[in-house]
């Protein structure tokens, strides 16, 4: 017995079922398939067939009395080609004629396989020939498949009402009426050839006034009739009609004729349009079909032979199939935007692109099924996906195009909304598939750590500049402002604000930590996982404290990626829980230690961090990544110890960092064949030996000893190998430079001389190693690079350190190019600084001059760049070192103009530096060359004005204002104002703008009580010191070094010195501040095309409020002052806006009587106050009112101008009435 499948039957029990039964030869089975074209005996596959075979009759040969087939024709294969069938059932035709041949096999047998095969033509072999019976009965009601295949779609009448029948009833009789009377062709070829010749005669095809089998004959009979006339017959036969009709009667008939023919060509143009449609679908399915061949895109699928053995295939499911048809081609103009799509490496594709087998996968069929790729929309969404699959596409898609969007690739291109994107991936991160949180981990990475700018960051290592970092903080000023104000501020706002705060509130910490310690998931996750702990201690202080004081996390940390073991092994990426440690971490642990000295308390005493970090230290190493390590632990230590913190370990290590550094000594070089890694590890090396001698107050005498031998030959062989190179890298130079820097805290703390250093930078400065460093150094420096701050990419969520920079030629920052010499230079003119050779001072200096040159002559770029701060240092150290030596006039000039740049490009821990520029070069008159005095003083002398009251107090006055403080070097390692600069560019107008700031203060704050009047008059004297001092300066500079501030646009110039009239009632009044308030306004009238009081002015919400409140002073405390006056009048010229005369002549018309000021004051000529002439009607009404009345005294300008401009008015006004006339 056959057992058959039950309900509960699994997937294991039919299969069971179907062995035993097909292991049971002795069951028949209940139906059985007969091919009975096939004999008794033949097998499925087809046997060769021969002459002598016995065919089985048909059934169809069997009805008609047939015995037997007809024998196959031998040899036919030789003359025709070979005709196998299809190796599917056949369907029964419904008839066959008796003499049809049947089909001839080759004498070849047939491949047994299941490729369909189709017949081939049988030219040779035709039936009999029969006539085709007329006789037949035909369907005249047939009506044909539409085309389409389905019928036609008509509209019905809507005047149609429902009745005794069916609206569908009375519309089928409507039609079949209108069809009836329509003149349906006749099947008669008489008709036929009639209307063709009534066609050619332009007659009509029938009756149009009445409709009848008796019309149509009487019709018929008048056409044969005029076939019979000549085309003049016929006319002059009209023409006698026409004029014996009644022409009302003509007129009728026409009327009904053209009614008639209008019904008919309507239902024509209704069956011709289908017909069109129907023609239009045919020519672009042949069209579609020629394009598909051509392509990939679609497969004749309903046309395979084996669709009826697939499944599910009885039913056509249209819906289905369109995700297998072509996609349809769609242009858009150049010049239109389109949405962005990207690829699964999150590359920006283009509108369209070739498809191919590579691209095939990026079309689906969504809003834009022509264009390939994936939309941020569409990718959302897919992270939303129930298929695992589709989120992990859609996760490692965004994080391929947040990882390009960080690198400028898209820069000015798309902008990428990261806040939104940032909560997608925390809600994914949320997952504790190990497939869905790598992903989601990397996108992270991407969005928070900016891979370029830490591979920038990292490149420093080993250099003075390195152990310095930046605070990565967002401005908290709008985040404090909205908290001000009790609002809550939601998680969106603030990602929009601050993305790291953001990601602190979604509880990061916590969560990493679950992922590390819990979920352990892959190495690559444990990457992602570290690198966003780094981008998070790079905030802030804080934020690095909030890290070191979830002590789970650290311990996490510590035990599984930081253990006390030997580093001397080989990595595998597949396993990272194995007792080995992770460089990220101990990265992780480098900058955690930069942070303060507190956390690095906290990590050695809570976390032991100096235990592993000294195992590293002492252990072998045996490859790149034990080296790596290593570079990391001693960069650790020597962050402590900037700190003074794990001294006693330092000390313990002092046999193995000997040890190193002899071996280094011995095996490293600086040329290009030596290892980078090496010479890193080598720098490292040097630079925890600074660190641990710069510790003073420890007795180190038995450690010096065995290092400043080693020390002084290093120096020497390293120094001879750079002179003698050819070619050179960076990274090589740095072993060098930590070398040198060692040599400076030698020098300054055991204060000797060092021979051997003296005649080593003597031939080191003649060498042609040292020509060929230089000769990269302009091509390496950045404030010379033309790469301004709106081409670098910055976020406004995300502060980062200004690397990416991809529109650039160079696609990094110069000063981090491969050749750049600027750190090598930088720790070398601080040596010099140390040492006081004058005589080696001044080559070394006369190697830069070309260098400084193009610095005082060009506009500096990339000033706030983190990485500038390196050529600024360099910078200094220059005009340092030029101060000790005797330089030239010319140098004098170079490094004076140098300097005054430098104050203004110096950061906010750079105060020192900034007191040290005042005090020995900007206000030190020694510096001040001939020529330059000479011209200042044949300047002011005519109007008896000494040239400088005296530069100490203007430098007291500056020092004041600016607050520098007298403090030593910041040793700071985190910097967190380093974008600040410690001046503004126009910082010469900064008393100015003080005295301007304060005096709108006490204008706004109430009047407690009345001030003494010594003390009024203290204050008076103080102030006006600081006006002139700073008027003076501004002359000075304006006369003596204009090239200076000729970057600073004028107009800004101009509202900067048009604060000293508000600064004060009547100081400007002052005869010594009005004299230099006159001078200093003629040289900003030179160049009167310049003002532009339209564009954004520098330190002014807008012009408009500003010049209102100089015309209120003007009005109230002016005094008529010709210098106030030429000012009030430079915006009213005619190149200007209108609305700043407007704002003069209607609502300050007060102003008039006494704006008045000699021509040779004006900014512009008069003629600037004429033309063109004024068209505004309002403007020129007040003009007219102004003239009238007793606002304007006569002979002045505003007179003169008011007239002028009526007087053009009235004369146009009577040209275009004479004309109209």
């Amino acid at each position: 017995m056959i057992q058959r499948p039950k309900p509960g039957d699994d997937e294991e029990d039919i299969l069971r079922m179907q062995r035993e039964f097909l292991q049971d030869k002795t069951l028949q089975p209940s139906a059985q398939v007969v091919n009975l074209r096939k004999t008794e005996h033949q097998t499925t596959k087809r046997t060769i067939p021969t002459s002598s075979d016995a065919r089985k009759p048909s059934k169809y040969a069997q009805s008609k009395g047939l015995k037997e087939k007809r024998p196959r024709i031998d040899n036919a294969g030789q003359l025709l080609g070979a005709i196998i069938e299809k190796n599917i059932p056949e369907a029964h035709e419904p008839s066959e004629p008796d003499d049809e041949i049947l089909p001839v096999l080759n004498e070849s047998t047939e491949i047994d396989d299941d490729k369909v095969y189709y017949p081939k033509a049988l030219p040779l072999i035709l039936g009999n020939i029969v006539e085709k019976s007329c006789n037949d009965n035909f369907d005249l009601d047939f009506k044909p498949m539409p085309s389409k295949g389905f019928p036609i779609v008509t509209k019905r009448d809507p005047n149609i009402k429902p009745g005794t029948k069916s609206i569908y009833a009375q519309h089928i009789e409507k039609t079949k009426k209108l069809i009836d009377v329509m003149d349906v062709d006749q099947p008669s070829s008489s008709l036929q050839s009639l209307k063709v010749n009534s066609k050619d005669l332009h007659m009509p095809s029938r009756s149009y006034m009445v409709a009848s089998d008796e019309a149509n004959e009487i019709h018929r009979e008048n056409v044969n009739i005029l076939l019979k006339m000549s085309e003049q017959d016929i006319l002059q036969e009209q023409q006698k009609l026409l004029s014996s009709l009644d022409p009302k009667l003509v007129e009728f008939i026409r009327a009904k004729r053209e009614a008639n023919s209008q019904s008919v060509q309507n239902i024509k143009t209704e069956i011709n349009d289908c017909k069109m449609s129907v023609t239009e679908v045919g020519n672009q399915n042949e069209i579609d079909k020629s394009t598909t061949n051509d392509s990939l895109w679609e497969n004749d699928v309903l046309s395979h032979s084996e669709i009826h053995k697939w499944l599910h295939f009885e039913n056509l499911e249209k819906d289905k199939l369109e995700w297998l048809k072509g996609v349809k081609e769609s242009k858009v103009k150049s010049d239109e935007p389109y949405e962005a799509r990207f690829d699964f490496n999150g590359y920006l594709l283009p509108y369209a692109i070739e498809y191919c087998e590579k691209t095939k996968t990026l079309y689906h069929h969504g809003e834009e099924a022509h264009r390939p790729g994936y939309s941020i929309t569409e990718l959302i969404e897919l992270t939303r996906s129930t298929v695992t699959q589709q989120r992990v596409m859609a996760l490692n898609t965004i994080a391929g195009v947040i990882e390009y969007y960080n690198a400028g690739i898209y820069k000015d291109i798309i902008e990428i909304p990261l806040s939104k994107i940032f909560f997608v991936i925390r809600i994914a991160m949320d997952e504790n598939k190990v497939i869905l949180l790598e992903p989601a981990l990397r996108a992270m990475r991407n969005l928070l750590y900016n891979r370029i700018d830490e591979a920038c960051l990292d490149a420093l290592l080993g250099f003075e500049e390195g152990t310095y970092q930046p605070c990565l903080q967002n401005d908290k000023s709008e985040i404090e402002e909205i908290e001000s104000k009790e609002t809550e501020l939601n998680d969106f706002h603030l990602a929009e604000i601050d993305l790291i705060s953001a990601a602190l509130r979604t509880d990061m910490l916590q969560r990493l930590f679950y992922i590390l310690d819990t979920v352990k998931p892959s190495y690559n996750a444990v990457q992602y996982s570290l690198q966003i702990l780094i981008r998070l201690s790079r905030n802030s202080i804080e934020t690095a404290n909030i890290i070191v004081q979830t002590d789970h996390l650290m311990k996490s940390i510590v035990s599984n990626f930081i253990p006390t073991t030997s580093i001397n092994f080989a990595v595998n990426p597949k396993s990272v829980y194995n007792g080995k440690p992770v460089l990220a971490a101990l990265k992780l642990m480098r900058i955690l230690s930069l942070q303060s000295r507190e956390i690095g308390e906290t990590l050695i005493t809570k976390c032991e961090l100096l235990k592993p970090t000294s195992v590293f230290i002492s252990s072998g190493i045996d490859g790149t990544y034990g080296l790596r390590l290593q570079i990391e632990a001693f960069c650790i230590l020597s962050n402590l110890l900037t700190y003074g913190l794990g001294i006693e370990n330092a000390l313990e290590l002092n046999p193995v960092i000997v040890t190193s550094l002899y071996k280094h000594v011995q095996g490293t070089d600086v040329t290009t064949g030596s290892s980078v890694l090496s010479a890193t590890h080598a720098a490292v090396v040097l630079q925890f030996v600074n660190k641990l001698l710069k510790c003073n107050m420890l007795n180190l005498e038995s450690y010096k000893q065995q290092i400043y031998p080693l020390m002084r030959e290093g120096i020497q062989k390293w120094l001879s190998q750079t002179a003698c190179i050819d070619n050179y890298t960076c990274g090589h130079l740095r072993l060098l430079c930590s070398g040198l820097d060692c040599c400076i805290t030698i020098l300054d703390n055991e204060k000797i001389s060092l021979k051997f250093l003296n005649d080593s930078l003597r031939r080191f400065s003649s060498s042609k190693g040292f020509k060929i460093i230089l000769n990269n150094i302009v091509q390496s420096s950045n404030l010379l690079s033309d790469i301004e701050d709106g081409d670098i990419m910055f976020n406004k969520n995300l502060t980062s350190a200004g690397t990416a920079i991809m529109h650039s030629k160079h696609k990094v920052l110069p000063i981090l190019n491969v050749v750049s010499p600027i750190p090598l230079l930088l720790s070398l003119f601080k040596l010099l600084n140390i040492i006081g050779d004058k005589e080696v001072s001044n080559i070394f200096i006369d190697k830069l001059l070309s260098y400084l040159q193009q610095l005082s002559k060009k506009h500096l770029t990339l000033t706030n760049n983190w990485f500038t701060r390196m050529e600024v240092e360099l910078i200094f150290s220059i005009i340092k070192l030029s101060v000790q030596c005797d330089v030239t006039e010319s140098v004098k000039d170079i490094i004076y103009v140098t300097a005054n740049k430098l104050c203004y490009i110096l950061r906010k821990d750079k105060q020192y530096e900034l007191e040290y520029l005042f005090n020995s070069i900007i206000f030190n008159k020694q510096w001040f060359t001939t020529d330059r005095l000479f011209k200042l003083i044949s300047l002011t002398e005519a109007d008896g004005l000494a040239a400088l009251t005296s530069v100490e107090e203007i430098k007291l006055c500056y020092s004041k204002v600016i607050n520098i403080k007298q403090e030593e070097p910041n040793y700071s390692i985190v910097l967190k104002e380093w974008q600040e600069p410690v001046l503004p560019r126009d910082w010469i107008y900064l008393p100015i703008l003080s005295l301007y700031c304060t005096s709108q203060e006490i204008n706004l704050s109430p009047s407690v009580s009345v001030l003494d009047n010594k003390i009024s008059k203290q204050l008076e004297t103080e102030k006006e010191s600081i006006i002139i001092c700073s008027l003076e300066w501004v002359l000075f500079n304006e006369v003596m070094f204009p090239d200076l501030i000729n970057d600073i646009e004028v107009t800004d110039r101009f509202c900067r010195l048009l604060c000293v009239f508000l600064c004060d009632s009547s100081l400007f009044l002052d005869k010594n501040i009005n004299l230099l308030l006159r001078k200093c306004m003629k040289i900003l009238y030179k160049n009167p095309q310049k003002f532009n009081f339209d564009k954004q002015i520098t330190g002014l919400s807008n012009f408009q409020d500003f010049y209102t409140q100089i015309l209120e002073q003007f009005q109230s405390v002016s005094y008529g002052d010709h210098t106030f006056a030429s000012c009030v009048l430079v915006p009213l010229a005619q190149k200007h806006n209108v609305k700043w005369r407007k704002l003069l002549w209607s609502e300050y018309a007060g102003c008039l009587r006494a704006l008045d000021c000699p021509l040779d004051d004006l900014c512009y000529h008069l003629d600037d106050y004429y033309y063109p002439a004024e068209t505004d009607e309002s403007l020129l009404k007040s003009y007219s009112r102004a003239l009238a009345s007793n606002l304007l005294r006569p002979g002045t300008i505003v007179y003169n101008i008011a007239q002028h401009h009526v007087d053009c008015y009235k004369k146009q006004k009577n040209v275009i009435e004479e004309s109209n006339k």
